[in-house]
């Protein structure tokens, strides 16, 4: 009842090429601005993996044309900027129109920067559904949209052509029991037949760009400037956190405060956090420095805002030791440990989520162990949630209220790595190295386009589910209104039905009333303005039926021509009425 689809996608290749074709696999990205922007205040984790995704693509895909879905003309050059910055002002991009999939075609796959790809196999069920295939990726998993999301896949005209890519093997077991509940639970409601959604679920990490990482000698001078500005030793040891500070949603800090001020009282090395972020809000910063002060006194603690281009590199070559003790269900993947191994930094981390896909335990640093109660203990809580008594943020602090990462083994790890500067160097060359080798964009990139090749190969042979039905909307809850309100009017500008020029129906009442807002709506959905005026010319000579009007336009246009005629009554120029028995 899950989707079908090895754990792993195949072999990646970087610019892995279409199904007979020279051409590297290439795909639409589905583009608005502020999904693919780290220079906002409300930074979130998924917006700095979309921006280096796009980066990585433009720079390592070897494309010769870019695609964007846009709304907007302003997402539409904003992604034409961004592209062509890294490609070169020589390629191209062209643009996909919400209203015009089929441009989709020339690439073969639309991407999307989230999970929900239920939505854009519904618009694609509009025409062709082999035309594309439909790819998206997880990022948080535990919100209620994003679950609706994956219902809706589920349900809906998703094919063996598209995919959801999960960053993680974690994150993956937790859709595909999902996906089969929800599958479950439809086979159950309509009559017990079997429910298999047949979207696959290949496993690719998110990326980072190692060149972009390297400990290059002006960076490690602008880290030592930092130690320098904070008062830090060069003896002294630095530990440090990069990313979101909030309890609620992202990490609880108190293991890692817990288990440094362990670490600082078993050494004789000064021990600091740096802890290079944003504050989620005011009280949140309030909780956190106070926290810290009485948890882990022997430990001197510094912030700085990472979203600050004066310490977003520099925070990462002023550290001796990354930590990231996560403990949320709001987390998939995290990014920050692989950023971390790529500056050449050993880890301390959580042995949570996809960071146990990323962090190899005793190689790259540690990976405490972590506990949290069984499944079926927390029914009451998911309950909290869906009735609205909690909010997500309440929801993912209350579910971590009962995880735990082991501060002992925290405290050991740190210790090891305090003392010892040359256990640090090795754990952090093996880092870059692991970095390098598994999720370097130029790894990942070719991933995703071994994957779309093979998505391609899967519209050319793979059976068709749901196929379209001329008597059927293409969605059936987003039927033509004209059609789904049908039961509504006295009855319809078609066939037999009389259109009579009313008092006034010329044009030049027709040009006065053009100039009145209430009569001039969407005019772009009408004729043009000499149609609309031949069709008043022809009902003013004498009344015609409906058919004999709609002869006068062609095939391609008359569902527009009865709408004009339909507004050119409601502006009370033409009456419509049906003929007598």
């Amino acid at each position: 009842m899950t989707p079908s689809d090895p754990k792993t996608s195949a072999a990646a290749s970087p610019a892995a090429r279409t199904h007979g074709s020279n051409s590297p696999a290439n795909a639409a990205f589905v583009y608005a601005g502020g999904n693919y922007s780290t220079a906002q205040h409300k930074l979130m984790g998924r917006m700095s993996a979309s921006e280096n995704f796009l980066k990585g693509f433009a720079r390592h895909s070897g494309v010769d044309r870019f695609y964007c879905y846009a709304m907007r003309q302003q997402d539409l050059e904003d992604f034409t900027r961004r592209v062509q910055e890294i490609a070169g002002a020589d390629k191209p991009v062209t643009l996909v129109p919400p209203l015009d999939l089929a441009v989709v075609g020339e690439p073969g796959c639309l991407y999307r920067p989230g999970p929900n790809i239920g939505y854009f196999a519904w618009q694609r069920r509009v025409a062709d559904q082999r035309r594309f295939s439909v790819c998206g990726v997880t990022h948080t998993t535990a919100e209620h949209v994003v679950m609706d999301g994956l219902a809706e896949a589920v349900a809906g005209p998703t094919q063996a052509w598209d995919a959801l890519v999960c960053t993680s093997s974690q994150v993956r077991t937790m859709v595909e029991r999902l996906v089969d509940q929800w599958s479950h639970y439809l086979s159950r409601r309509f009559g017990g037949k079997d429910v298999r959604a047949p979207f696959k679920l290949p496993t690719i990490p998110l990326g980072v760009d190692c060149e972009g990482f390297a400990p290059t000698p002006q960076r490690q001078r602008d880290g030592q400037a930092l130690r320098q500005k904070l008062g830090i030793a060069p003896d002294d040891v630095v530990v440090l956190f990069v990313g979101r500070l909030t309890h609620v949603e992202k990490a609880n800090p108190l293991p890692m405060y817990l288990a440094l001020e362990a670490a600082a009282r078993r050494t004789k090395k000064k021990l600091h956090l740096l802890q290079a972020g944003w504050y989620a809000a005011p009280e949140i910063e309030k909780i956190f420095v106070e926290s810290a002060q009485r948890l882990m006194p022997s430990v001197r603690y510094h912030h700085v805002d990472a979203r600050e281009p004066e310490y977003r590199w520099s925070a990462w070559y002023a550290g001796d030791i990354f930590t990231s003790l996560s403990d949320n269900i709001q987390e998939t993947f995290g990014l920050t440990p692989i950023e971390a191994q790529a500056a050449g930094l050993p880890v301390v981390v959580s042995d949570w989520d996809g960071y146990r896909d990323t962090v190899v335990d005793g190689e790259v640093g540690f990976a405490a162990p972590t506990f949290m109660p069984p499944p079926g203990t927390g029914a009451d809580l998911g309950l909290r949630y869906a009735t609205a008594v909690d909010s997500y943020g309440r929801y993912c602090m209350t579910t971590a209220q009962s995880i735990s990462v082991d501060v002992e083994f925290c405290a050991r790890s740190y210790l090891k790595l305090i003392e010892d500067p040359a256990l640090r160097k090795r754990m952090g060359a093996a880092g870059l190295a692991n970095a390098q080798s598994k999720f370097d964009w130029r790894v990942v990139v070719g991933a995703y386009q071994t994957l779309w090749q093979e998505l391609a190969e899967l519209r050319r042979s793979a059976p068709e589910s749901v196929v379209p039905e001329a008597d059927r909307p293409a969605h059936p809850l987003r039927d033509d209104p004209f059609s789904l309100f049908s039961s509504y009017p006295t009855g319809f500008v078609d066939g037999d039905t009389v259109a009579t020029a009313a008092a006034g129906g010329n044009r030049q009442h027709l040009a006065e009333l053009r100039t009145i807002p209430l009569a001039n709506l969407m005019p772009g959905l009408l004729l043009p303005e000499p149609e609309l005026v031949k069709l008043l010319e022809l009902v003013a000579k004498s009344p015609a039926s409906v058919a004999t009007l709609l002869a006068t336009a062609p095939e391609p246009r008359r569902n527009q021509a009865r709408r004009s005629l339909g507004w050119l009554a409601k502006i009370g120029l033409v009456r419509f009425t049906k003929p007598s028995a």
